[in-house]
């Protein structure tokens, strides 16, 4: 009674494995249970031989991997079935049957190197994105083209603007260019006026200066031939008395008869 209270402890590995060579009926076949996916033609199409090398390897090493886990699962659930242990259950975890599969098409799994270590902190492994679905990949590129063909709309309708508003700058330029030239030229004819005016009036001033001089030339000449004459007439007077009194004989009673 104390034997079959007493829990029974797991069989090592080894025994396990001798124990299932040794029993002739219980024989199992270990295939892989998770084959490898196919690529998407698009993508298998432009990969490189270089890339499908490293594809096939990456395969390889998970399914060797993959084969040695169910190996080892199934030899601990039949020595636990063996046994008379409940351990199915835990043998099929071992095998990762319960796991949810990655649904990301954007999501990353690290492929451990072939022949490298089981340890993810001996050998870190090479990290392959996996590729996502092609409706989605084509989803991505019809964003791309959206997103380039409304930049190349902004790029068109910003150069036609510039283009609008340097024409209409050169149009204003031209009428103020325009404007400023009439404004000129009207200053300049009105001064040109006013210097003809100026001649004009200077000319006439100098013919009216000279028209003076010469009057006041002319009336000089006539004052001074007058003054002439009657000197003239008062010397003869003068001279013809003198005779007069010379001749008579007789002093002039004054020195002067002015």
């Amino acid at each position: 009674m104390s034997n079959t209270n007493t829990p029974q402890r797991p069989s090592p590995p080894n025994a396990a494995a001798s124990r299932a060579d040794s029993d002739d009926s219980d024989v199992r076949e270990i295939h892989a249970l998770t084959p490898p996916q196919p690529l998407p033609p698009s993508r298998a199409a432009s990969r490189s031989p270089l890339s499908t090398s490293s594809s096939s390897a990456a395969s390889a090493a998970e399914n060797f991997t993959t084969m040695s886990r169910e190996f080892h699962a199934l030899v601990l659930a039949g020595s636990n079935n063996n046994n008379g242990g409940g351990g199915g259950a835990d043998g099929l975890g071992r095998i990762g049957e319960d796991e949810q599969e990655e649904t990301n098409p954007l999501a990353i799994s690290v492929v451990p190197e072939v022949g490298g270590s089981s340890d993810p902190m001996a050998s870190p492994g090479r990290v392959v994105a996996v590729v996502g679905d092609p409706s989605e990949v084509a989803g991505v590129s019809i964003r791309r083209v959206k997103k380039e063909e409304v930049e190349s709309k902004v790029m068109a309708w910003q150069t036609e603007e510039v283009t609008k508003i340097n024409n209409r700058f050169k149009r204003e330029d031209t009428v103020i260019r325009g404007w400023e030239g009439e404004l000129v030229e009207k200053a300049s004819s009105t001064f040109k006026k006013l210097e003809r005016k100026l001649e004009e009036k200077r000319a006439k001033a100098m013919e009216k200066m000279q028209n003076d001089i010469a009057r006041a030339h002319r009336k000089a000449e006539e004052k001074r031939a007058s003054a002439e004459a009657k000197r003239g007439t008062k010397v003869a007077r003068v001279l013809e008395l003198a005779n007069l009194m010379r001749a008579i004989g007789r002093a002039p009673s004054k020195r002067s008869v002015f």
